[in-house]
């Protein structure tokens, strides 16, 4: 059983490799990526599996990199930088995983545009 950490550690290595199957498999079938505090942006494998493509496909190179990470139970927080992301240079954001069940259930995502 992996820890919420490993989880979103797993999630974060998929992402950098654009692998969207491994991606998904650390996610919920309706898992919900909001922008803080309460505006859903995407809800469901679905969802995230257009979303993820288009954007690995409009930026190619994109990596995410950990500057901070705290664990508190089930909630994992990030304080994460975008490289390479098509529409330039980007602010750090704070990213909150809630964990359930082995998968991630609730991302939200705190920016300068939250």
């Amino acid at each position: 059983m992996p820890s919420p950490e490993a989880l979103v550690e797993a999630q974060l290595d998929a992402y950098n490799r654009q692998d969207i199957e491994a991606f998904l498999a650390c996610f919920h079938p309706e898992v919900e990526f909001i922008r803080w505090p309460d505006r859903v942006l995407e809800t469901g494998h679905a969802s995230f599996r257009r979303a993820y493509l288009d954007l690995w496909q409009r930026s190619p190179r994109l990596q995410a990199r950990i500057l901070n990470r705290m664990v508190v139970g089930r909630f994992v927080v990030d304080l994460e930088q975008l490289l390479h992301h098509a529409d330039g240079p980007m602010e750090p954001l704070v990213v909150i995983y809630e964990t359930q069940d082995q998968l991630i259930r609730r991302c939200w995502v705190l920016s300068e545009k939250s």
